[in-house]
C-alpha cells in the first residue's frame, strides 16, 4: 500500500458516508450518538495519534511525543497556520475547524470526549456523537494532508474522499487537477517537488 494513512482516512470517510444514509450530517442531528459514531470517533482518534506522531518525527526528530499536547506544541510551532484551517463537507453545506482550540493552546473538546468514551464509555456514551465523529475525522483529514503535502501538491494523492473536502479558499478546481493552497505551504501551482520525494 503506497499511502496507508490516506487509505485509512478514506475508509473512515466511506464509513461516515454510509452512516449518513440514516443520520444526516446536519446541525439538528449533531447530538445523535450511537455505537457506530463511537467506533468512528475511536478509530479516527487512534489514527490521529499515529499520523500526528509520525508528522512530529518528520518535523523534530528529538522532541518528546507522548500525547496530544506534545503534538500540538510541535505542529503549531512548525505550522502556525494549521489550527484555524477549515474542513468542508459540501454535500451537506458544512464547514468546521477541528483544530481551532490549538490556537489558544487547548485540547480540542472532541479529543477530550474521545478520551471519555474510550475510558468510561458507560458514563459518557452520549459523547460518542455525530459532531465529535465529524471533528475527529475532519481533524484526521487535515493532519493527513499535511503529512502527505508533497504528494498532494504533486497531484498523486487520490482518490479524493466522498464527503470531506477543503473549502474553496484552500482548493480551486480546474479540470482534473486543481490548485491546493495549504496555508503553511503556499500554492501547489508554485510547488517544486524536492528531489528526494517519491
Amino acid at each position: 500500500m503506497k499511502y496507508p494513512h490516506w487509505e485509512y482516512f478514506l475508509s473512515l470517510d466511506e464509513d461516515l458516508e454510509r452512516a449518513a444514509r440514516y443520520v444526516a450530517p446536519e446541525p439538528g442531528n449533531f447530538s445523535a450518538y450511537s455505537v457506530e459514531f463511537a467506533r468512528l470517533l475511536l478509530s479516527a482518534c487512534a489514527e490521529i495519534e499515529v499520523v500526528a506522531k509520525t508528522l512530529c518525527e518528520k518535523i523534530e526528530t528529538q522532541s518528546e511525543r507522548k500525547d496530544i499536547n506534545d503534538y500540538m506544541k510541535i505542529i503549531t510551532k512548525s505550522y502556525p497556520k494549521f489550527s484555524p484551517i477549515k474542513v468542508a463537507i459540501p454535500r451537506y453545506d458544512l464547514e468546521f475547524q477541528p483544530w481551532l482550540d490549538w490556537q489558544s493552546g487547548k485540547t480540542p473538546s472532541w479529543w477530550t470526549s474521545h478520551n471519555h468514551v474510550k475510558h468510561e464509555r458507560t458514563k459518557n456514551f452520549t459523547e460518542a456523537n455525530l459532531t465529535n465523529s465529524l471533528n475527529a475525522i475532519g481533524g484526521l483529514f487535515l493532519l493527513t494532508l499535511y503529512y502527505y503535502q508533497p504528494i498532494l501538491y504533486s497531484h498523486q494523492l487520490f482518490p479524493w474522499p466522498k464527503l470531506f473536502h477543503l473549502p474553496l479558499n484552500y482548493y480551486h478546481p480546474f479540470y482534473f487537477v486543481g490548485t491546493y493552497t495549504l496555508p503553511d505551504f503556499g500554492s501547489s501551482d508554485d510547488y517544486k517537488k524536492p528531489i528526494n520525494q517519491p
